[in-house]
């Protein structure tokens, strides 16, 4: 089979255990030529230091997935799958620590660097909701695009808002382009895929879960030149985001709200500890206009360095388990840190959830968790 790099680049994106830390380590090895990956041998892979179970997923490729299938899939439904070296790739995405070796794209629309995530809680208030329509339309009638996670509530409303404005709205999704999720949301689902774009790093027929949510956070951080939270409470997807964006190096923006109200505790801590107050569009605009640019892509090894933390957390029980066996070991998959660990599958997995969540530990690509 004869294969091209965006093909070569699908195929490595749906490879479980191929993240983005072994791409780089393979592409550095196979002189950045993706088709001479898929081609390479177990010794080859062994030599560089790829792990077992990465190494077993890119020798039996072939049996794992099958591009042709998922192209047609693909053209069936009006989408494309696009590599970080095509053009259309959101060029800011490139800047991130991790960025996904590929997207899935539906829609004509396709993500510039004037881009603002605007995010908030799924149990949003009344208040919150006419406020992030209004702000969505705002944005996407002085030009920008307004990205968010398509998510209930406030990310509802952001793309709503962008849409009546007839502006520019990209949904960044937590599962494959074929899944609609929320499943109320069909109706924003055909205006977007007319009128905005839909974006996701997942295979089709990928899940929504609550591992694929964070993934899909750091994508919509990555993308956009600043997060702007409308109403969050202290923990949640778009505190998550906000996280993204500060390690990213991306400025933050929170609108406060009442002090008594739990929604609006995440903008006020967000505010306390360095984000923007932003009341109205025009305190986000100024502050990006007189922002310097954005660096240059960072080199692996500088991205690596920008992550790493001086500081260790203050953790107990599980979430202390799980943390120091990550600090001994390294890079760990959930069966690997149950055993070690000692904890059933359920417990560990809100022990993941919530390290995650806090910045302590990152889920890569290929599935495995690391400090």
């Amino acid at each position: 089979m004869s294969l091209s790099r965006e093909d070569a680049y699908l195929i490595l994106n749906a490879l479980p255990r191929v993240g983005w830390v072994t791409l780089q380590r393979l592409l550095q090895n196979f002189d950045n030529d993706p088709q001479a990956i898929l081609n390479g041998t177990e010794t080859d892979f062994k030599r560089i230091g790829i792990t077992a179970a990465a190494c077993k997923n890119l020798c039996q490729w072939r049996s794992l997935f099958e591009p042709t299938a998922e192209k047609k899939r693909l053209a069936a439904m009006g989408a494309v799958f696009i590599s970080f070296e095509h053009p259309d790739y959101p060029p800011l995405l490139k800047n991130i620590y991790d960025p996904p070796i590929g997207l899935y794209l539906l829609g004509a629309l396709r993500p510039s660097d004037r881009t603002i995530a605007v995010v908030g809680s799924r149990y949003a208030t009344a208040y919150g909701l006419q406020l992030a329509e209004r702000f969505g339309a705002e944005c996407a009638e002085r030009g920008w695009c307004v990205a968010s996670g398509f998510a209930r509530g406030i990310d509802t409303a952001a793309h709503r808002g962008a849409l009546r404005a007839k502006g520019a709205t990209v949904a960044v999704l937590g599962c494959g382009l074929d899944r609609i999720y929320p499943p109320e949301n069909a109706d924003l689902y055909a205006q977007l895929k007319q009128h905005g774009c839909l974006l996701s790093e997942f295979p089709l027929g990928t899940r929504a879960d609550r591992m694929t949510f964070p993934r899909r956070n750091r994508i919509l951080s990555g993308m956009s030149r600043a997060t702007w939270v409308i109403e969050s409470d202290v923990k949640g997807g778009s505190m998550l985001t906000a996280a993204f964006a500060n390690d990213q190096n991306r400025p933050v923006f929170a609108t406060p709200g009442r002090v008594d109200s739990p929604l609006s505790r995440g903008c006020h801590a967000l505010i306390r500890d360095g984000a923007t107050l932003a009341t109205c569009v025009d305190d986000v605009l100024e502050d990006l206009k007189a922002a310097p640019p954005l660096p240059l892509q960072l080199d692996f090894e500088a991205k690596m360095q920008h992550i790493r933390r001086d500081k260790e957390p203050s953790l107990e029980g599980a979430e202390l388990r799980v943390y120091e066996t990550l600090k001994a070991k390294g890079a760990l998959g959930s069966s690997e840190l149950c055993a070690y660990c000692e904890l059933e599958p359920e417990v560990l997995q809100r022990v993941l959830f919530s390290l995650e969540l806090n910045r302590w530990i990152v889920r890569r690509n290929d599935g495995l968790f690391e400090l």
